[in-house]
């Protein structure tokens, strides 16, 4: 057990952790355990010091013990025991064991008697030395337990602040007198940047920006707590908090913390502090707050600057009183009671700055403690002045508008009356209305007199003349209209508002006409349309009143903006009558009908053909606002949006277009017509639509066709007749038959065939024009059908270069008969009319779902001015005509009507000087009629 307890102590540390200061010792250890020198070395000089103190106290005991032997006798262990139990505690199981056996010895030889000494002779002397030896023993025993259990809590305690430390998130650094690192913890190596072994390396100075020299002083002149910056190992500045000590063996501590989210945060708080000071400043609210313990008002900025008081005056409960308006301080203390008492606060009241009165609203909420008594009152105020101030402009406009309802509803009835006798036109006449708007005027204004007229011409009366409040015996003594002169003349011709108490006294004021009856108070208004003067008002001798007030005269002038409309309307009424009857006489004399209709294509107007042209189509009994019923030439409906009407509605012109008129009972009559719109402010506001009757041209035209087609007919049989005899001829004659023969048998063939071919063409442009040409289409590979085509052209013209382009079949839905003579004409004018030597292509190929077929020959092309009419009758460009290319210029016109035919289109693009293509478009499927 000694050698144990020896082996404890020697073995047993300093007591300090890795990174950490001495632990604190336990509650009821001793002070020699909390301290123990460093170094093996010291620890075992230590500990023999403490074994001869051990040594020492029993025989401290024994020089006690035979000082108050005398006086306390057979007390032979008295002070041997505190001398054991203090040994045991101070220097441990080695100590207490060897104090116990000297104390034994000790005793046995200087207390106990010579007679006893010999245990034959008394052996219970040896009962209080075994017990002695025994409490000896119990007591080393107790304080080697004691002192494990101690050091069995200071090295988890040791481990527990290493521990701690290690996985604290702060960093901590240790730093010796030097102010070198000694060690560090993983966190501020987070912190830093740099490793562990990278730091340990490192001075203060390296990381601290400290000026000093002495690393002694540096350590010693540290505040325990401070905010600095440290220089990470990028070379940055991290912002952090440290907090040092110095430890017991000299070194240096510190806990650093990252403050920059904090002090990120501060500054957001700054500007929060800032934005709400910004948004009580605009919106002119502050903000208080009142201490009812300390009687302590605290403002934002903005409350000071509503209340005009220097930022930072201290304030208080009363003095906030003595800021208010004397008349409102009794009524907010009120409020503020009532509010103490669980009442809301809500109160406006007054303040007075710089000698202005201020209207300032304050709300407030009283906080309580747990017993219900106030402690303090949070609150804004809000200057509210110009809403007051608006409420009380507010007040007045309500006020005006109530009195100008009044008047606004006088003068709508005013303007109804007025409205009801201009739509009561062509019934009413202008006087009438004229004589309405009198007696509004009147009506407005309690005028006794009122005149109205028309006219500016000094020389010549007011025509007509309105007077309401004369009796007709004055006016026949009067005997006439007055003249714009005078005071009726300044209103008149100057365009000017005349209101006066006495018109006697006006410098324009010439007298009255005999027998006129006396007049004082006046107003004159003119009555103007746009800008133009179309009336006047003349009231005179206000009921009830010495003059006419400002009132009447707003009145008036609303009144007269409104009848100037009337009085125009009127006017124009007059004249417009007139007019739409001279309108209606010289349509009605037009061979052609006339229709106008309006923006909704409802027929406003028609002449006498247009009704007759109704008649004939069988339209007659139908009301007249509905439109014709307008078809195409072949009798297709046209769409809504393509009729006469709505084309011309949109802008269009359209000149001698060919349509058909039908009736309900399914008569046709064809016209041409022609339509332009009518524009009113550059928007088409309704068109005018002409309709020519072309029923006899349609029927000569039919005889003419009719005729052509019994007349190529009949040339048919005997070209013929011709072409057979010629062929019999040629091949009758013999062999030595005269070359002057033989040539003149093939002219006459060629001619026979040529005429042939015309006559044929003759007969297919009847029946184009007819739309009585039929064909018979199938499915055909248009690609095989092109080179066929040119395999003949070949045949007939053998110097032509001429190639087909197909990408593989392409299965077309046409007569093969038909589209062969398609073909023919297009390849026949690409030789003729194409530069000699020059390829003529056939390109076919697939087109948004049909098949396009494309004759290409290098050229003079044709002009665009001729391309539009290339495809009429008979129709011929001017270089053809002039040229040795003999043509009816029929062929185009055919072809396009075969592709037509088969649901297909035709069309032609040309640069003049270079190419010329011709473009068919073939439906690939049957149409679905």
């Amino acid at each position: 057990m000694v050698s144990r307890g020896a082996a404890d102590e020697h073995d047993s540390t300093d007591g300090r952790g890795e990174l950490g200061d001495a632990p604190a010792a336990p509650r009821g250890s001793r002070s020699s355990h909390a301290v123990a020198p460093a170094g093996p070395s010291a620890t075992r000089h230590y500990h023999s010091s403490r074994l001869l103190v051990s040594l020492a106290l029993p025989l401290l005991a024994l020089v006690l013990q035979l000082l108050l032997w005398r006086l306390i006798p057979r007390t032979w262990f008295l002070f041997f025991y505190p001398a054991v139990f203090t040994a045991a505690a101070l220097a441990g199981l080695r100590a207490g064991l060897s104090t116990t056996a000297l104390s034994a010895v000790l005793v046995w030889w200087f207390f106990v008697p010579p007679a006893q000494q010999l245990v034959k002779h008394d052996p219970a002397a040896l009962v209080p030395m075994t017990v002695f030896v025994g409490m000896g023993v119990a007591f080393s025993a107790f304080h080697e337990r004691l002192r494990r259990a101690e050091r069995a809590v200071a090295d988890a305690t040791r481990h527990l602040a290493t521990s701690l430390v290690q996985q604290a998130p702060d960093g901590v650094l240790i730093a010796d007198l030097a102010g070198r690192l000694t060690e560090v913890n993983p966190a501020v190596c987070h912190l830093l940047g740099y490793s562990r072994d990278e730091l340990l390396g490192l001075t203060l100075l390296d990381l601290l920006p400290l000026d000093a020299t002495d690393p002694a002083d540096l350590l010693r002149g540290l505040p325990d707590a401070f905010e600095s910056s440290v220089r990470r190992k990028d070379g940055t500045r991290l912002p952090v908090e440290i907090r040092a000590r110095l430890l017991t063996d000299g070194r240096w501590q510190a806990f650093v913390r990252d403050v920059s989210a904090r002090r990120r945060v501060e500054e957001a708080l700054r500007e929060r502090q800032s934005d709400l000071d910004r948004a009580q400043s605009v919106a002119g609210v502050g903000s208080w707050r009142l201490d009812l313990r300390r009687d302590e008002v605290q403002w934002s900025d903005e409350s000071y600057r509503i209340f005009g008081v220097p930022r930072g005056t201290t304030l208080t409960y009363h003095r906030f009183l003595d800021l208010l308006h004397p008349d409102d301080r009794a009524h907010v203390d009120r409020a503020w009671q009532a509010a103490l008492a669980g009442a809301p606060f809500d109160v406006e009241h007054r303040i007075v700055v710089d000698g202005e009165v201020k209207w300032i609203r304050e709300q407030a909420e009283v906080d309580l403690d747990g017993a219900g008594v106030p402690l303090r009152g949070i609150g804004t105020m809000q200057d509210i002045t110009l809403r007051k101030r608006a409420d009380e402009a507010l007040r007045r406009a309500h006020d005006a508008e109530r009195r100008l309802r009044g008047e606004l509803e006088d003068l709508t009835r005013a303007a109804a009356a007025v409205s009801e006798a201009v739509a009561d036109l062509p019934r009413s006449d202008l006087a009438t209305v004229l004589q309405v708007i009198a007696r509004q005027a009147q009506t407005l204004t309690d005028a006794r007199h009122v005149g109205l007229g028309i006219g500016t011409d000094p020389a010549v009366p007011f025509d007509p003349w309105i007077s309401l409040g004369v009796s007709d015996e004055v006016a026949r003594r009067i005997g006439r209209n007055p003249r714009p002169i005078g005071l009726l003349g300044a209103v008149a011709r100057d365009n000017r508002i005349i209101r006066t108490r006495d018109l006697h006294r006006h410098a324009a004021f010439g007298g009255f006409p005999p027998g006129h009856p006396d007049m004082r108070s006046f107003l004159g208004v003119p009555i103007r349309f746009h800008g133009r003067p179309v009336g006047n008002f003349f009231l005179a001798d206000k009921i009830g009143a010495d003059e006419f007030s400002v009132q009447d005269q707003r009145l008036i002038e609303l009144l007269a903006a409104r009848a100037g409309a009337a009085i125009e309307i009127a006017t124009r009424y007059v004249g417009e009558a007139f007019q739409r009857a001279w309108l209606q006489t010289v349509l009605d004399q037009l061979p052609e009908g006339v229709i106008v209709v309006d923006s909704e294509s409802t027929i406003v107007l028609r002449n006498r053909v247009a009704a007759a042209l109704a008649r004939r189509s069988g339209l007659v009994g139908h009301p007249e606002d509905r439109l014709y019923d307008v078809r195409d030439p072949s009798g297709a409906p046209v769409p809504f949006e393509r009729t006469p009407a709505n084309r011309a509605l949109r802008g269009e012109a359209l000149v001698g277009v060919e349509y058909v008129i039908v009736g309900p009972d399914g008569r046709a009559l064809p016209v041409l017509v022609s339509a332009t719109p009518l524009v009113t402010d550059g928007e088409p506001a309704g068109a005018a639509i002409v309709f020519q009757d072309i029923s006899a041209l349609k029927e000569l035209e039919r005889l003419r066709e009719e005729w052509t087609s019994v007349v190529a007919h009949d040339l048919r049989q005997p070209v013929a007749v011709v072409e057979l005899t010629v062929e019999a001829l040629l091949r009758g004659l013999p062999d030595a038959a005269p070359e002057r023969t033989l040539r003149g048998l093939e002219r006459i063939k060629t001619a026979s065939r040529r005429l042939g071919r015309m006559i044929d063409d003759l007969l297919d442009a009847s029946r184009i024009e007819s739309r009585r040409l039929t064909v018979q289409p199938r499915l055909v590979d248009l690609a095989a059908l092109a080179a066929g085509a040119v395999e003949q052209a070949r045949e007939t013209w053998p110097g032509a270069s001429i190639r087909v382009v197909a990408d593989g079949p392409q299965p077309a839905w046409v007569d093969p008969d038909r589209f062969h003579q398609v073909l023919e004409n297009l390849l026949s004018n690409a030789v003729k009319y194409g530069e000699p030597g020059r390829e003529i292509r056939v390109d076919v190929g697939p087109r948004e779902g049909a098949v396009e077929l494309v004759v290409t020959n290098h050229g003079a092309g044709i002009a665009a001015d001729q391309q539009g009419s290339l495809f009429c009758r008979f129709a011929r460009t001017r270089e053809a005509r002039e040229g040795p290319v003999p043509g009816l210029g029929l062929g185009l016109y055919i072809s396009r009507g075969i592709v037509e035919a088969h649901g297909g289109c035709m069309w032609v693009e040309s640069a003049p000087g270079e190419t010329t293509r011709f473009h068919c478009l073939l439906p690939r499927e049957p149409r679905r009629d």
